[in-house]
């Protein structure tokens, strides 16, 4: 996830057919509308994710709905704890980028500029089954208080699923207009473009694993769903990712930081070696399987707000000093303990010193001073203008979006 630069490159390349009134004039508003054309159209496939402007008059979430779904299974909750999942990414990044600094004041009062008066609201412009509205809305609004920290609504926003049995979106062109006006109003009055990167102090890592299992518990917990067992849901997920990455026993499971470009290179150590593809959502789930099982074992209280504290201290402390101020042990120790444990066996001789760690980025950390800000944002422009050919380009320009695998 990177803050929107290059904008006029990006719709050079890219340019939509259509451009609501907020997009016309600076970023993030381009990018935003960007990411939801690659939504709606299905550019990129049928991959959920999240949408995130600091400061905004709203936040969405795009989820997709598969018509040939229609009836709660024990593995079907018609992706609700999706939307939580990537509801509680929208929570990450606003703790990241400051505006959440408090994670124990649920639930926040929307302000007077939120674009809708309810906490949580659906947008269906391309017709899918009204379940999937009604019943990601019931969890959504059955959270407990301490989830209901943003203070502006959060749109669920729906599209068809790429499977057959679906009917595609149609004029998708005035429809990502539409679906943007609703989210961030019709001028988006409010809103920053964030720079330096907030992602910088990111544990990619930790951030998927966390989204999906919170989600699941806390769907379980509404008890909105009879059937849909979300716990017996994480147990298959934390297994199939062990299958899929190879696990116990396999050294290319090397997370380190837990750095976007960490996970990136164990996905890569798995791509050339020819083995099973081991995906980032997979790393994160079983590695946050470990999480849990480490805190047990060492007493240590691991809850969803311990987790939160770490989210709102990373921009101050780094990723690793907020860790280990909540927890009580090193990034480190954790990691060098995965890797070690039988269920794992990655590499028994991990040296916890030794794991690097995600270094504080920004103006709040210690020390910090206006003009490190404006040499991160000069670095920032440099190494996004330095980039070349259309993926390079997307990579710098794309709207923070914490995406999810397909589910």
């Amino acid at each position: 996830m990177r803050v929107l630069v290059l904008a006029a490159l990006l719709l050079a390349l890219h340019s939509p057919c259509a451009l609501a009134a907020c997009a016309t004039s600076s970023e993030p508003w381009r990018g935003v509308l960007y990411d939801i054309d690659t939504k709606i159209t299905l550019d990129e496939g049928p991959s959920a994710g999240s949408t995130y402007v600091p400061f905004a008059d709203g936040a969405g979430v795009h989820m997709y709905a598969d018509a040939n779904l229609v009836a709660e299974q024990d593995d079907n909750d018609f992706s609700a704890h999706t939307a939580v999942h990537e509801y509680i990414h929208l929570l990450q990044q606003a703790m990241l980028a400051g505006e959440i600094t408090n994670a124990t004041v649920g639930p926040v009062a929307l302000k007077a500029t939120s674009t809708s008066a309810v906490r949580f609201k659906c947008i269906n412009k391309c017709g899918v089954p009204a379940v999937f509205c009604e019943k990601s809305l019931a969890v959504l609004e059955a959270l407990p208080d301490t989830m209901k920290l943003l203070d502006r609504t959060m749109y669920v926003i729906w599209y068809p699923h790429s499977e057959g049995g679906n009917e595609p979106c149609t004029d998708t062109d005035a429809k990502k207009v539409e679906i943007m006006e609703e989210v961030y109003g019709s001028t988006c009055a409010n809103g920053e473009y964030v720079v330096p990167d907030i992602m910088r102090n990111e544990n990619h890592l930790v951030a998927e694993g966390d989204a999906e299992y919170w989600a699941l518990k806390l769907t379980d917990a509404t008890n909105v769903f009879s059937v849909f067992d979300g716990a017996e849901y994480w147990e298959g997920k934390v297994r199939d990712g062990k299958e899929g990455c190879s696990i116990p026993g396999d050294a290319k499971f090397d997370v380190r930081s837990g750095s976007a470009d960490h996970v990136d290179a164990v996905i890569a150590a798995y791509e050339d070696a020819d083995a099973p593809r081991c995906a980032d959502n997979p790393i994160g789930e079983i590695a946050y399987q470990f999480f849990l099982d480490w805190c047990e074992a060492n007493a240590i209280t691991c809850t969803q707000a311990e987790q939160f504290k770490v989210w709102t201290q990373a921009p101050l402390l780094g990723w690793c000093g907020a860790f280990e101020a909540t927890y009580g042990k090193t990034w480190g120790e954790y990691v060098c303990a995965m890797e070690a444990a039988d269920a794992y066996d990655v590499d028994t001789g991990c040296v916890a010193a030794d794991v690097p760690c995600i270094a504080c980025s920004g103006p709040r950390c210690p020390g910090a001073t206006s003009a490190d800000a404006a040499a991160d944002a000069a670095a920032d422009a440099s190494a996004a203008s330095a980039r070349s050919g259309g993926a390079a380009v997307l990579a710098a320009v794309l709207a923070m979006v914490l995406a999810a695998s397909t589910w």
